[in-house]
């Protein structure tokens, strides 16, 4: 949608939004916010005013319902430019969009985020939508294991296929879905 998309906002949420002086990166984060609040809506009848979403310190959002933190939800958000996704479950859950357009990048950084092997195994250079799609699958790999993507670092998913998606790690579960034009994981 053009603009900043309105969502409501609990106090502690508007003084982070404050903070954001990018109109991308409040834009984004707003987007962010609304999947995440509809979600809970339709998933567990939270009536989105009720509901802040805040950064944990590793940055992983956590669900306050009435000012208070429920523990017993967990929920991960993603957005790009183009995209916002989230998922909520009541054990650890990560999730990923990935534009297209973003996933060449993951050449650049290729040492740095494929184990040996990793990349050729998993056919992760033939398109802009398969390196979307590894970039994707890494991500909410990371999240599940720890809840943000900063440690211990994307080698620690090791991608073993995109069809179907799949990952070496026996201990998750993945799913890979593609939008117009990006790559949405949830492991």
């Amino acid at each position: 949608e053009p603009g900043e998309v309105t969502v409501p906002l609990g106090p502690r949420e508007t003084a982070l939004l404050a903070d954001m002086p990018w109109p991308l990166r409040r834009a984004e984060w707003l987007a962010g916010r609304r999947v995440a609040k509809r979600l809970l809506e339709q998933a567990v009848g939270l009536a989105p005013a009720r509901v802040e979403v805040l950064p944990l310190e590793s940055g992983a959002p956590r669900v306050h319902v009435d000012g208070g933190p429920r523990a017993d939800l967990v929920l991960n958000l993603s957005h790009t430019k183009g995209w916002a996704v989230a998922a909520v479950a009541t054990s650890r859950v990560g999730v990923d969009v990935c534009d297209d357009v973003d996933g060449v990048r993951i050449a650049r950084i290729a040492r740095r985020v494929f184990s040996e092997g990793e990349a050729d195994a998993c056919g992760a250079f033939r398109s802009r939508e398969t390196q979307a799609a590894v970039w994707a699958l890494k991500e909410a790999g990371l999240k599940l294991r720890i809840g943000g993507v900063f440690d211990p670092g994307a080698r620690s998913v090791r991608v073993a296929s995109l069809e179907p998606a799949r990952v070496a790690a026996a201990t998750m579960r993945v799913a890979l879905l593609r939008l117009p034009d990006a790559a949405v994981a949830l492991a």
